[in-house]
């Protein structure tokens, strides 16, 4: 009868351990499987085409020309990217009774942006975001810089995502407001000091 029992005791231990060991690989498959899915998307770059507007000199004197972007992922947090950018854009002056006697105007920013990954599906992703940075606004004339501002800015974005395989397409809106520092009268400190623009972006990440 004790054997009996021994055997019994052997044969229950034997299906306990493998049990345990197909849930084990079970759920190490699955969490394998996740990460093969999980996109990880480090570097992006992009064309923007930038568009002043509101009551400043951006809007009123400058026409938009183009700009590229670059931004590196050096951070995840659950479902949000820490991303670290910059972005060149150019525009054209068109009125120089207000933007004086240069002929460009050039655009430079560093940014640091929170990007929030809300998957649609597997192929499509819709991506809100704030970013935060520097801004220094440079005209130029037969390419001679002839002053500069330097500044903040602050950017709302989203983008919509197209993800295949290890490369994702992206469009997307940014809002831009930046805050120069200029010496001018009290009356055009908002002119010239406070500039707004929204630009579209399109670009690749991977």
């Amino acid at each position: 009868m004790a054997k009996n029992y021994l055997i019994i005791f052997i044969t229950l231990i034997t299906i306990a351990c493998y049990s345990q060991d197909e849930k084990t690989l079970e759920k190490k498959e699955k969490t394998e499987s996740a990460e093969k899915i999980k996109p990880k998307e480090y570097f992006r770059l992009y064309y923007i085409h930038p568009n002043g507007i509101g009551d400043n000199v951006i809007a009123k004197a400058n026409e938009p020309g183009g700009g590229i972007g670059v931004g590196i992922t050096f951070g995840i947090i659950g479902q949000v990217h820490i991303i670290g950018g910059g972005e060149l854009t150019t525009f054209s002056i068109t009125d120089k009774s207000l933007a004086g006697n240069a002929n460009d105007t050039n655009i430079q920013q560093l940014y640091l942006l929170g990007l929030y990954k809300f998957s649609v599906n597997k192929m499509f992703e819709v991506n809100p975001g704030l970013s935060i940075g520097t801004i220094r606004v440079n005209q130029k004339r037969n390419s001679k810089s002839i002053g500069r501002q330097n500044g903040f800015c602050i950017t709302p974005t989203v983008t919509a995502d197209l993800r295949l395989t290890n490369i994702s397409f992206f469009i997307g809106l940014n809002y831009n407001i930046a805050f120069l520092r200029t010496n001018t009268h009290p009356e055009y400190k908002d002119f010239f000091g406070k500039i707004q623009m929204i630009s579209l972006i399109a670009g690749i990440k991977f």
